[in-house]
């Protein structure tokens, strides 16, 4: 969940004049001339964008610059987010909390503080949302702040900082990795090889694999061997009673009860079940 983001505390950011700058806007719809600048960066501010993947971490980063007579004024910063439905506020320990809009339940992340002319603050360092819980989601950061010379008024961004974040790579198939770690090496290219590839004494047969040195060989024969279980008839009987020796002119390959038989047995039962 959100509330799990590193919750850094407010520190100097890439300088406001080199953030993108937001909108401004009053609680009371007053004008304003404070400014609002934020935005997210994978590569330490260099440049800003607004989606990124799942894993790639991220530095979410703003500035407030106060109007001038606000400056030296004791006031509270603010940290608004939105994910998704959820609507949070992060207190001034730095967890995130739940918001229900109303500005008598808001808390500062930063309270009672005097206010400088430049406010910096620093949502996210260094931390990949998707692990987070942002996975599929847009996340949106506003920054406020009021101040005492200012009774009953909040000056935000109108627009927040937006960035949406990657789903999560979709997971191995646990055929891919028992072919990995004990079928490719172990027994494709240690035995099948020696008949089962192009101009191979069974060159003429629908299992034919390439040698380790070719390029992207494991993939290949990997996809190889898949396609024969699932598409040849009876392909998932004949890729373990061949090796056996059973209607196999390349004779015993494989003993029954072996550990390279069982792990051929359970990449096919994995292949079946995908």
């Amino acid at each position: 969940m959100l509330a799990t983001i590193a919750m850094v505390g407010l520190a100097p950011p890439t300088l406001a004049q080199q953030l993108p700058e937001l909108t401004a806007a009053t609680a009371t719809g007053a004008n304003t001339s404070a400014k609002f600048f934020g935005g997210v960066s994978a590569d330490n501010g260099a440049s800003f964008g607004n989606s990124f993947d799942f894993d790639t971490p991220l530095d979410i980063t703003g500035s407030i610059q106060v109007e001038e007579s606000h400056v030296n004024t004791v006031g509270n910063l603010y940290i608004v987010a939105q994910l998704g439905e959820q609507l949070l506020f992060r207190d001034a320990t730095g967890n995130y909390l739940e918001w229900d809009m109303n500005l008598a339940t808001l808390q500062a992340a930063s309270p009672d503080k005097t206010l400088a002319s430049n406010e910096p603050l620093t949502v996210v360092d260094d931390l990949p949302l998707g692990p987070a819980g942002a996975a599929g989601l847009t996340l949106s950061v506003f920054l406020a702040y009021d101040t005492i010379a200012a009774p009953g008024e909040l000056f935000y961004s109108g627009a927040p900082i937006a960035v949406s974040i990657g789903t999560a790579p979709p997971a191995e198939p646990a055929s891919l990795t028992i072919y990995t770690q004990s079928i490719s090496a172990q027994i494709v290219q240690l035995r099948c090889v020696v008949c089962h590839v192009s101009g191979g004494v069974a060159g003429g047969t629908p299992l034919l694999y390439v040698r380790s040195p070719a390029a992207d060989f494991l993939t290949t024969n990997y996809n190889t061997i898949v396609n024969y279980i699932k598409n040849v008839p009876n392909g998932s009987n004949r890729i373990l009673s061949k090796p056996q020796g059973q209607a196999h002119s390349g004779g015993v390959q494989l003993q029954s009860g072996s550990t390279d038989f069982q792990n051929l047995s359970d990449f096919v039962n994995a292949v079946l079940t995908e």
